[in-house]
Formats: C-alpha cells, structure tokens, sequence
C-alpha cells in the first residue's frame, strides 16, 4: 500500500491535501529540519551548527554579560546564540572572556550537578557596561555541568557538555 494511498483512504484526507502534506515534509527534510545530526558533509552537528571537529578547535570562548542571557561572540558558530550550549574536551583548557553589555554586576562561575563552584572557576565581578574580563586556565572535566553569573542565576545560565578525545 502507498503512504498516499494510506493517508488518503485511512484519515479521510483528500488527495491533494495528502500531496500537500508529503511536500511539505519532503522539504523539511531536505532543509534539514528532519535532523540527522549532520551538517552536509557527514559531519555530526550539535545544537548551535557546530561539527564535532569544530569545538576541539576552541580554546576561547566570548560571550557578552547581560541580565537576560549570555550572547555568544565567539567561536563564530556562537555568534549570536543566548545561553548557547558548550561543548568542551576532557583535559583540554579553555579561557572563558566575557564583555559587560547592560551595566549590571556580573560574573561568570563554572559550576557542577550540585550547583557548587569547580575549582575556583570563578571571575571577577564586572559592573560597568563595556568593561571586560577573563577566566583563564579551565581545564574541562566531566563534573562541569554549567557556565552561569551568580547575579543572574535564572536567566545568565548555558549547559556544558564534555567529551573525551
């Protein structure tokens, strides 16, 4: 039996309503939005349209401080991403440079499943709009589980995930 047939006999569907639905789905798929987790070129993607091989690359991340979120400058495929989810390597290091974007306090903490601060991964507080700061030397574990401004708990937050090399 044919899926037109099927949609068309089964759920009362005309024949072109049927047509209309097999095309629209068609197109999803073919924009990626049926999602196989690649990008085109067999890469697996994450999230943010990031391949796998793009986040070893990273040892900076940029963000902007904001009440509302943290916006992501860099790496590239952050650019413009609220809160984006990061995807770190097991023992690589990492340095964590944000920009004050709204004149509030902030600062930025890496925390694990417990909400407890790792390793004092914690930056200095920043409250002037434009003045930046840094947190050097992360070197990415398993327990890492988020980046957040203690400020700002509910809405300055992003997931951290970790792979092994």
């Amino acid at each position: 039996m044919s899926f037109l047939y099927a949609m068309t006999e089964n759920t009362g569907f005309s024949r072109r309503t049927a047509l209309k639905i097999a095309g629209v789905t068609g197109m999803a798929v073919l924009a990626g939005c049926g999602g196989d987790g690649e990008n085109g070129n067999g890469a697996a993607e994450d999230g943010n349209g990031a391949a796998d091989e793009d986040w070893g690359a990273v040892e900076e991340f940029y963000f902007d401080g904001q009440v509302s979120h943290w916006g992501g400058i860099e790496p590239a495929f952050l650019e413009g991403e609220e809160n984006p989810t990061l995807t770190l390597i097991e023992g690589q290091e990492y340095t964590f440079r944000w920009v004050n974007n709204d004149g509030q306090t902030h600062n930025l903490e890496i925390r694990d499943e417990n909400d407890e601060v790792i390793d004092d991964y914690q930056s200095d507080d920043v409250g002037e709009e434009g003045e930046e700061t840094s947190l050097e030397g992360v070197v990415a574990t398993q327990e890492m589980t988020t980046y957040i401004c203690q400020y700002h708990e509910a809405t300055q937050v992003g997931d951290i995930t970790i792979e092994s090399e």
